[in-house]
């Protein structure tokens, strides 16, 4: 490449990268609440999380959060409900989930037995039965699922 044509690249890639920065800054800038139309693609169509949008963004999640409210930007599907341990959706319906079910009353034995919620967790964390979520089992799971089946 000669040397005009190779300056005229190097400026041109300069000039490119120079209109990319002056759009971030901006974004950078200012506040989500300024941004509707970036904050409305972010959030809808490309469907990220308030979380996400701080991570690309540099605005905090509690300005994104507060931008979203006031601009009532929501989202149009809703969520599938929170499933408890011991539960499953059969065509919309929560049902007992039977193996669940077993897990839930070796719980209740166990318990009934003396052992801490603390020793049940490790128990289940040692025999990998999986959680809900298929996390790690904790006292605080083990003593929900044993005041909700007293309940």
């Amino acid at each position: 490449m000669d040397e005009g044509r190779c300056h005229a690249h190097q400026s041109s890639s300069v000039d490119n990268n120079y209109s990319s920065l002056i759009i971030l800054a901006f974004h950078y800038l200012s506040t989500p609440i300024q941004n509707e139309e970036l904050l409305r693609k972010l959030y809808i169509e490309m469907d990220l999380s308030s979380y996400q949008i701080a991570e690309v963004s540099g605005w905090s999640r509690t300005s994104i959060s507060d931008a979203l409210r006031i601009l009532d930007l929501s989202k149009e599907t809703k969520k599938a409900p929170n499933l408890k341990f011991g539960e499953k959706l059969v065509a919309g319906k929560r049902v007992p989930h039977k193996e669940e079910q077993k897990v839930i009353n070796k719980i209740i034995i166990l318990r009934s037995k003396g052992l801490s919620l603390r020793a049940i967790a490790n128990y289940l964390n040692e025999k990998k039965v999986s959680s809900k979520l298929g996390g790690k089992w904790n006292k605080t799971t083990v003593g929900d699922i044993i005041n909700r089946d007293q309940n």
